[in-house]
């Protein structure tokens, strides 16, 4: 039976259901950004009570990101936009680049001062309301025209919250969008297998019934293309390790292949089950075992227990040195209109036996909320929020998702967008931005923030589209290339999407986000020694010289699992969760 794009969903209280349009509609309205250039000043609405804004004094936001990968001030060409808008630096703390993530959070929450602007994860959200470091914004959010666009998913997401009377506003979700909550716009899966085109047909476009024999066909991708087109040495697969909380994150990316997604000490799988993450049956072992497997093969590259992200990204995915892509955000790092032509675009490549995990695009946010410190003064919160307000305007918008008029991309006739050359390599070349558009380069000065209020998936009033690039009309035109008239020739489907809806492999499920229980000190301890006890072991198994060592090393860490509280901790988790299982189950009555 195919998968529906659109789940049919009756939501309860928790989650209002509202009727949008989707991307592929138009959507008539206006939403004004309500920005003033510099030395100006705004209000926060016609209708609203809030004081006027004056700009005449450059003003720095410290901003406490837990999603960020880069650590200090905002510059560049983004940085260039806020100083010219606002008056405005960002001053960007990220846990995550720190060295000692839990230090950091622990040392800036005992001292009353976490952030300006603070941007965490549901739970410690809550922890955070609850030791009075975020302000209530309650009396002043709706006055501002486009965060109260978004009413229905910040009030559900503040109303589910404990402690929060009515009325009361302390969190703003992130990745919010207006295209009610069963929409799945993307024409790609969040995790599947994607492989250079030119490769895989010059093999006779193999068909694959198992993993087993994805891992072949990458072997023999490996032996016919040792090196890329410069040269250097090319792997079938490359990991990264910086990634990493409680377990192999690139593990844990992989599980959604068998239907499933790694939630702390569990697993959820698409038919609303909870299972450990230790299960052998489960995701997270099987991921294990494939990446193993590319490892005794000779597949893997010997330096991924030692690179990050960007050393992976930079010299290898943008330099056709890995063959195997599974992260759908890894095909922008290669993708182009004239890889396209050329045939080497990376494509999807079926595999009869796995069914892929997929949630709904996050209309109610995705895990993640916004908020403002409580230590900010009056004129700050003000700044703070006519800020925040812009960061979900379409003007915002464009800027996040879009970048720069002019030089990524250009307004039609009919004001909808295209990319320019420029915009169609950004992500793949180091492109210089002009020095009117603030100089350097435009991934150095693209938003540190790595966040975002309303996601790509949402539709842009001005334009009737998605502020996605790739899903802009033009986008769509320009990409049917080479590449692409001949995987729809041999699949016989428009897109990645749509092959998998008619096979029935794309298991959706509802994308619910309601704050979860925070860890009491004892499951905090045992989570923490329990995840590094995971994290190490996964990559030693990953390298294990044979198969008697990879099942050994799992043996033991199970073991000593056990003896560091894991039975505890997946009880706790799996309670938790099953919150989560609920309310889907309920959206999907």
């Amino acid at each position: 039976m195919k998968t529906k794009r659109f789940l049919s969903m009756a939501l309860v209280a928790l989650l209002a259901s509202s009727s949008m349009l989707g991307c592929s509609q138009n959507q008539t309205g206006t939403s004004s950004a309500g920005a003033a250039s510099e030395g100006g000043s705004t209000t926060a609405s016609e209708s609203g009570g809030t004081s006027e804004v004056s700009h005449d004094t450059e003003m720095t936001f410290e901003v406490y990101d837990v999603a960020a990968n880069y650590q200090g001030e905002q510059i560049g060409w983004y940085g260039k936009v806020l100083k010219d808008t606002f008056n405005i630096k960002l001053n960007i703390i990220a846990p995550q680049v720190s060295g000692d993530a839990n230090s950091l959070y622990q040392t800036r929450t005992a001292s009353g001062n976490l952030g300006d602007i603070v941007i965490l994860d549901n739970a410690d959200m809550q922890d955070c309301v609850d030791s009075g470091l975020i302000m209530d914004i309650g009396d002043i959010i709706y006055n501002y025209e486009n965060l109260k666009e978004y009413q229905e998913q910040i009030d559900q997401f503040n109303q589910s919250m404990s402690g929060v009377e009515g009325g009361s506003i302390y969190a703003i979700p992130c990745n919010m969008n207006n295209n009610g909550p069963s929409g799945y716009v993307a024409e790609t899966a969040f995790s599947a297998p994607r492989v250079p085109w030119d490769y895989y047909s010059e093999l006779g476009c193999p068909e694959l019934k198992t993993t087993d024999d994805l891992l072949n066909m990458l072997a023999d991708m490996m032996k016919a293309h040792p090196t890329n087109a410069a040269g250097d040495k090319a792997y079938a697969i490359s990991m990264w390790k910086d990634w990493d909380s409680n377990c192999s994150e690139n593990a844990a990316l992989l599980t959604y292949w068998f239907g499933q997604q790694v939630k702390d000490s569990v697993l959820l799988g698409y038919d609303n089950t909870i299972t450990p993450l230790t299960d052998t049956e489960g995701g997270y072992y099987k991921a294990l075992q494939f990446l193993f497997k590319a490892n005794q093969m000779g597949l893997m590259d010997p330096d991924s227990a030692t690179q990050d992200w960007t050393t992976v990204c930079d010299s290898k995915m943008k330099q056709k040195r890995v063959y195997l892509f599974w992260y759908n955000w890894q095909n922008g790092f290669w993708n182009t209109p004239a890889h396209g032509e050329s045939r080497e675009n990376y494509m999807y490549v079926p595999v009869e036996e796995l069914e892929y995990y997929q949630q709904a695009d996050s209309y109610y946010g995705d895990g993640r909320v916004w908020g403002v410190g409580s230590s900010v003064d009056d004129e700050k919160k003000l700044r703070i929020m006519e800020f925040l307000d812009w960061l979900a305007s379409p003007e915002g918008l464009d800027y996040q998702h879009a970048s720069l008029e002019g030089f990524i991309y250009n307004v039609n006739d009919d004001g909808t967008y295209t990319l320019t050359q420029e915009g169609q390599d950004r992500f793949t070349a180091t492109i210089q931005v002009p020095e009117e558009y603030g100089g350097g380069s435009w991934s150095d000065g693209n938003n540190q923030i790595n966040q975002w209020i309303v996601g790509s998936a949402a539709t842009n009033p001005l334009t009737g589209e998605c502020y996605d690039p790739s899903l802009w009309a033009s986008s769509i035109e320009m990409n049917m290339t080479a590449t692409t008239n001949e995987w729809i020739e041999q699949f016989g489907a428009q897109n990645e999407v749509e092959y998998l809806e008619g096979t029935d492999q794309l298991k959706m499920v509802a994308n619910i986000n309601i704050p979860l229980a925070s860890d009491s000190t004892d499951i905090a301890l045992i989570r923490s020694q329990c995840g590094t006890l995971i994290k190490d072991t996964s990559w030693q198994m990953v390298f294990a010289k044979d198969e008697a060592e990879f099942n050994s090393l799992w043996e033991n860490m199970c073991t000593q699992l056990e003896g560091l509280g894991w039975g505890t901790l997946t009880e706790y988790d799996t309670e938790k969760y099953q919150a989560i299982v609920d309310a889907r189950i309920a959206a999907a009555e």
